[in-house]
């Protein structure tokens, strides 16, 4: 399969194609250096063939600063094919990759477009291309935004396939490194200390390309700058899955679900910017929550490396309490861009977030990574309304003159979940049954919900926990002429997370029989692409599922409409059942007859004349 884009007409008439529009490095996002070509040349120009002697790519620290304390990894994402070169120029070529890279692609560009419910910023599939190719289609002049999701999403990728060999855990103290990769094409560099990298080889001996066909500048392929004013982000949601604490990343890859009312812990790791080397001269952070409230005083910032070193003193914190209820930080005025605009504006605190000043940090710890450790309390969550939370860094650079500001994020959904219980006539399914009530437990505590918040919390016992009952919806403990008609027989449970919760018939229907009150289980995972029901009741097949969310549950109004199924099982409960019912009707026979017989005798007596 060819990766191509028409660029345009060759001097022949023949069109040429060209698939690599990947370019330099972008201030905020991954370093970039395969530019696209422009018009294409006759193909009598140079030959077209791909050779892998001496195939290397070179990164360079900027301003001539050292690499000392970085760490590479190099991945190939495709090969060169269809190469038209002109001397030193390439005219154009193409991307193609292998069954490894193209499912790692495809896997990277499904995580990209998921970042953002819009469809604006996604990465397209063009008709032609492997998946490789539809990533160095990707512009560096218009599709920023694409480049710098793509990038953290093939870090991101569970497929991403192994280092190229002698590609793993590259390390230098000089200011350049030169790698082997084993043929010319587009590769992808992690950095432990800074942000991945895209990089395409020279082909040939022609290792100059122009981004398209309009664009006056020629750029250099094979090498790349190692950008180190950066303020690169990771997020993570701290959870309980399991009995171990894990931390997960709150995207479509790796979702993550809670309970409303819940309170969740937040890990945010982060390298504060290199004061010496790249010239930082601001460092802030702004947590920013939709559906959620931080939890005051509960932020803490540590070394990465140095776990029991708490650093939390050094960062001014503002969060609506602190630093005198201060409701933003303020930003410096005198610090211009090159185009005279403010560099540092004032950061507003979002509602329920913080905000960190750490310019305590960029004194002491500058380029050391820290951690921020915070709680958050999930105030609301539906399936279709998720909360988020957005973590938003800044870090000022100056060249001596002029300021730019930098900035990274990374953004972590929580998803909850709703299930609707259905309740109806064992005899006839279509019946739906009002007033029947039912209580939920997890973790084997009961649980209360605030009807006004939609917030769940732990009740002290069962006689405090929530009641719910079927067909009530204003929630007032009946079900009657008051309710939403159109919801009988039924309970909504919302804003529920992962775990297992236990659902317990409390009170049968009017008319229905007490010895046959179910008990059920409700099983959701983080997905929550499968929400799981198991009846666990004396009395089986009662509990049925209808969907992921909807589960069905009977009641009978006599012995005859227990399940006829569940073999010894359902035979043992009937005859349980129908075991005192059989002593209580010979009760009543023996105590009718002996009615019936001092009947008699009185009538006898009175019949009698008195002796």
């Amino acid at each position: 399969m060819r990766n191509i884009i028409r660029i345009g007409a060759g001097t022949d008439g023949r069109n040429r194609f060209v698939a690599i529009a990947l370019g330099v490095a972008l201030a905020a996002g991954p370093a970039v250096a395969l530019p696209a070509a422009a018009l294409a040349a006759p193909a009598t120009d140079a030959a077209a063939a791909s050779t892998t002697a001496g195939t290397t790519i070179t990164l360079q620290g900027a301003d001539g600063a050292s690499l000392a304390g970085h760490t590479f990894d190099v991945y190939r994402i495709g090969t060169y094919t269809d190469q038209i070169l002109n001397g030193t120029r390439i005219s154009s070529l193409g991307v193609r990759g292998d069954t490894a890279s193209n499912a790692w692609a495809a896997d990277a560009i499904g995580i990209a477009n998921a970042y953002d419910p819009s469809t604006a910023d996604d990465i397209g599939k063009v008709y032609g291309y492997d998946d490789a190719g539809n990533i160095a289609n990707i512009k560096m002049d218009s599709q920023t935004r694409q480049l710098r999701n793509i990038s953290k999403a093939l870090a991101q990728s569970s497929k991403k396939p192994a280092a190229i060999q002698g590609g793993a855990n590259l390390t230098t103290t000089q200011s350049t490194l030169t790698i082997n990769v084993p043929s010319e094409g587009l590769y992808y560099i992690t950095d432990s200390a800074g942000n991945p990298i895209m990089v395409g080889t020279k082909s040939g001996n022609a290792n100059i390309m122009k981004n398209d066909a309009k664009d006056p500048q020629w750029r250099t392929l094979g090498t790349a700058v190692v950008k180190a004013k950066s303020v690169r982000v990771d997020k993570k949601v701290q959870v309980q899955r399991n009995g171990t604490t894990v931390g997960k990343d709150g995207t479509t890859n790796d979702p993550v679900s809670v309970t409303v009312g819940d309170t969740v812990t937040n890990t945010v790791e982060v390298t504060v910017p290199n004061k010496q080397a790249a010239s930082a001269v601001k460092f802030k952070l702004i947590d920013q929550p939709k559906g959620q409230t931080y939890v005051q005083g509960s932020l803490s910032v540590r070394l990465k490396n140095a776990p029991q070193t708490d650093i939390t003193a050094d960062a001014v914190i503002y969060d609506g309490t602190t630093q005198n209820n201060a409701k933003s930080i303020p930003g410096d005025p005198t610090l211009k861009t090159a185009d005279n605009k403010p560099a540092d504006p004032d950061l507003a605190i979002p509602a329920g977030g913080w905000g960190i000043d750490g310019r305590k940090l960029l004194d002491k710890y500058s380029n050391r990574t820290i951690v921020i450790t915070y709680r958050m309390t999930v105030d609301k969550a539906s399936v279709t309304d998720p909360p988020t939370n957005t973590i938003h860094t800044y870090g000022t650079f100056t060249d001596g003159i002029h300021f730019t500001t930098i900035t990274d994020q990374d953004k972590a959904d929580i998803k909850a979940y709703d299930f609707t219980l259905r309740k109806v006539d064992a005899g006839n399914v279509n019946t739906l049954l009002d007033g029947a009530r039912f209580q939920i437990q997890r973790n084997g505590k009961w649980m209360n919900l605030d009807w006004n918040t939609g917030k769940w919390s732990d009740a002290a016992d069962q006689g405090s926990a929530t009641v719910f009952v079927t067909g009530d919806t204003n929630h007032d403990g009946t079900a009657d002429n008051r309710d939403d008609a159109s919801q009988r027989g039924l309970i909504r449970f919302k804003g529920l997370g992962y775990g297992t919760y236990t659902v317990t018939e409390t009170r049968e229907p009017a008319g229905y029989a007490s010895y046959a009150k179910p008990t059920f289980t409700v099983t959701i995972d983080d997905a929550g692409t499968s929400i799981q029901y198991r009846g666990t009741g004396t009395v089986p097949n009662l509990t049925s599922r209808l969907d992921n969310n909807t589960v069905q549950v009977k009641n009978v109004a006599n012995l005859t409409q227990l399940p006829q199924t569940g073999g010894v099982l359902a035979f043992a409960f009937w005859l349980a059942c129908a075991m005192p019912l059989f002593a209580i009707g010979g009760t009543m026979a023996v105590r009718g007859a002996r009615n019936r017989r001092d009947a008699l005798m009185l009538t006898h007596d009175g019949d009698t004349p008195a002796v």
